[in-house]
């Protein structure tokens, strides 16, 4: 495991999700990251604080880890009132890998994040339909 396989997920264009976790007090954030990071291919938290916060992490992962560890649904949506698409929450997270439960307190959805550029598609292949689905014109 760790982020070799992230890096094939990402360079195949899989959808990718900005996400934020905040541990739980009196957990080691360098060892629960070093360990989440081992564990799967397709998740990956950057090795440091997100504001200086030793607690909170910031990382990506494709929508199939999130689905696949959390039980967390996310789709493309357009952005209320703006320009864009982000993720959103269809079901929130309902479970986590064996003893994760003793590390994670809380996790969310960074928007719009660093690895999501705003496109309305999930897929490359489904760029070349329109909104609806339909065909390109």
């Amino acid at each position: 495991m760790g982020t070799d396989g992230f890096k094939s997920a990402s360079e195949s264009g899989e959808p990718l999700a900005d996400v934020s976790i905040t541990f739980r007090p009196g957990v080691d954030g360098v060892a629960a990251t070093e360990r989440i990071n081992a564990f799967a291919d397709d998740f990956d938290l950057h090795r440091r604080p997100h504001y200086d916060d030793p607690r909170s992490r910031i990382g990506t992962a494709t929508k199939k880890a999130l689905e696949r560890l959390f039980g967390w649904r996310i789709v493309r949506a357009p952005v209320p009132r703006g320009a864009g698409y982000w993720w959103e929450t269809v079901t929130k997270p309902s479970r986590y890998p064996d003893g994760w439960e003793s590390l994670i307190e809380s996790m969310g959805l960074s928007q719009p994040g660093a690895d999501d550029d705003g496109q309305w598609y999930e897929w490359p292949e489904d760029s070349t339909a329109g909104d609806d689905g339909s065909a390109a014109r």
